[in-house]
């Protein structure tokens, strides 16, 4: 029998889970468990009608922190896959890996597969220093290579859903494709790419689109979809607010005729 006196207290760690949980956007007993927003969405879409993937760095706070706390460590304990950038990006993560073997084996690591663009000396646009801009996700052909790579690894967690999961991945593709098509119209891109890197907050953008103004404050700092609800929608909404930023900063730029 549970004493009187012992229920608030037990009413409030039962509050207190829930509350953990729902910080991170964790789900108990979530197979697959993804770093940040944006990549988040993107497996949160190959995921549709299969199950809900935990989030496990919900805030730039939670990304920036020197160590995890005690629900994004369950969140890892409870996957069978932990899908994030790499140690460049979530160093928290990476060093958590470095602790616990068990955390290092079920990494699927991105950027391992994913070709990079090396960020800028400053003050010398055409020479690369020694850190890579690892938010890729911002060039959706950069995102159909890493939802290529996800797919494959989520079969593999969801034998029983494989085609479900396939046909996600190739819904998903052409939406990213689309989206590539709409941001070049949309942007008035030129034809081609740059023959340098410029120096950019909105890196990957400025590349691929080409961009005449290839900074853009307002853009950059909605590049990784915090603070936006999590799911299947987020990477999307992000990309199109980002989107509106850069067509604003472009028209904001060029001289009144």
């Amino acid at each position: 029998m549970i004493l009187p006196a012992l229920a608030p207290a037990r009413r409030l760690a039962a509050a207190f889970a829930v509350f953990l949980l729902s910080a991170t956007g964790a789900h108990a007993g979530s197979k697959v468990a993804v770093s940040t927003p944006a990549l988040h969405s993107l497996v949160a879409n190959l995921l549709a009608g299969v199950d809900r993937p935990a989030l496990l760095l919900a805030s730039r706070e939670a990304l920036a922190a020197d160590r995890l706390d005690e629900a994004t460590l369950a969140a890892i304990a409870a996957a069978t896959v932990v899908v994030w950038a790499g140690p460049e990006y979530e160093r928290n993560l990476a060093a958590q890996r470095a602790i616990d073997p068990t955390a290092g084996l079920k990494g699927l690591t991105l950027s391992m597969t994913t070709p990079l663009i090396t960020i800028s000396r400053p003050g010398e646009p055409d020479r690369p220093g020694d850190r890579h801009d690892m938010r890729f996700w911002l060039d959706p052909r950069l995102a159909k290579v890493a939802v290529s790579r996800i797919a494959t690894n989520l079969v593999r967690v969801y034998p029983d859903e494989g085609d479900r999961i396939l046909e996600n991945e190739i819904t998903l593709k052409k939406r990213l494709g689309a989206l590539e098509k709409q941001m070049a119209e949309t942007l008035k891109s030129p034809e081609g790419v740059p023959l340098h890197m410029p120096t950019s907050d909105v890196l990957y953008l400025a590349w691929r689109f080409n961009l005449t103004v290839p900074t853009c404050p307002v853009a950059a700092a909605k590049s990784e979809a915090f603070g936006g609800e999590p799911g299947p929608a987020l990477y999307f909404a992000m990309m199109a607010a980002v989107r509106d930023d850069l067509l604003h900063c472009q028209r904001q730029a060029r001289p009144a005729s």
